[in-house]
């Protein structure tokens, strides 16, 4: 049977929230839920499923929230946040996508993302920047519509799937071999049809449908992780976007180095999408 962490509502609000320090300023994954929810209903949004996993009994969360109206016909918007209680994950929150036939998650480390230590203002900053981001997430929709729909314009040949899932597995360290394994599987026999064969939104695709069932500590920065990664080499967001890359503070995520002699399958990539409308692309 496929592991899961998935946890009822009632039972995740139940975990005992512990005790503030000087140096320590918990928030109820309650609080942040209401926080949330109230964001969604103000901004005129209609909320559709909420979704709660958790680990450790309830000292690390990850919550989805999809919102039915602002979808098309491939994938609705999801608003999701992670919190714990054991003073190892900072307090993260992150608008994305749900995929309608994989129930994969795309989220964006671009607009509305932010994380923040236990620490001082950490209530009145989140419930702040939930609202913010909330207002603002159906152009952060309108961005990965965007984004996919040129993915799916870009070939990944065997060589190209080779390449972006060993860079996934040996330098970013975001896949692990289980996942490598259900990939593989998933491009030769595909569980979903995507609408875009060979292309590299179907890698992705395969990439997320293999990350499913990640532990809720790395559950929302690997789908960031991914996120950005497909991004960084087939598209960049339009000038002026500044990336966010929301990683736990004792993680540092480097740019690979490049030998600028070296001729990639890539730079075949990079080579044919030099522009897009009014984006411009730049050599990685």
């Amino acid at each position: 049977m496929e592991k899961t962490y998935r946890i009822p509502e009632a039972r995740l609000f139940s975990t005992p929230l512990p005790r503030e320090t000087k140096t320590y300023k918990p928030v109820s994954h309650r609080e942040i839920a209401d926080t949330t929810m109230e964001a969604i209903h103000k901004a005129g949004f209609k909320l559709g499923k909420q979704e709660y996993s958790a680990a450790v009994d309830g000292q690390m969360a990850n919550a989805r929230y999809t919102i039915v109206d602002v979808a098309d016909s491939e994938m609705q918007l999801e608003i999701g946040w992670q919190n714990s209680y054991n003073k190892k994950l900072t307090l993260k929150f992150a608008i994305g996508t749900r995929i309608f036939i994989c129930q994969n998650g795309c989220v964006s480390g671009n607009l509305g993302a932010f994380k923040r230590k236990h620490t001082g203002d950490v209530v009145p900053f989140s419930h702040e920047r939930i609202i913010e981001a909330i207002k603002g997430s159906a152009d952060t929709f309108k961005e990965i519509q965007s984004q996919r729909d040129f993915m799916k314009t870009i070939e990944a040949s065997k060589q190209v799937q080779a390449e972006l899932l060993g860079r996934m597995y040996i330098e970013e360290d975001i896949l692990k071999s289980t996942q490598l394994e259900i990939i593989k599987r998933e491009l030769k026999t595909p569980t979903f049809d995507y609408g875009c064969p060979n292309s590299l939104w179907e890698l992705y695709n395969h990439t997320t449908f293999a990350m499913k069932e990640v532990h809720p500590a790395l559950w929302m920065d690997n789908h960031i992780r991914v996120h950005n990664f497909f991004n960084k080499y087939g598209i960049l967001p339009p000038p002026g976007i500044e990336e966010i890359e929301v990683v736990e503070e004792e993680i540092v995520i480097e740019s690979p180095t490049v030998d600028p002699a070296q001729v990639s399958i890539l730079d075949e990539i990079e080579e044919r999408s030099v522009t897009r409308g009014s984006w411009t692309r730049e050599r990685v």
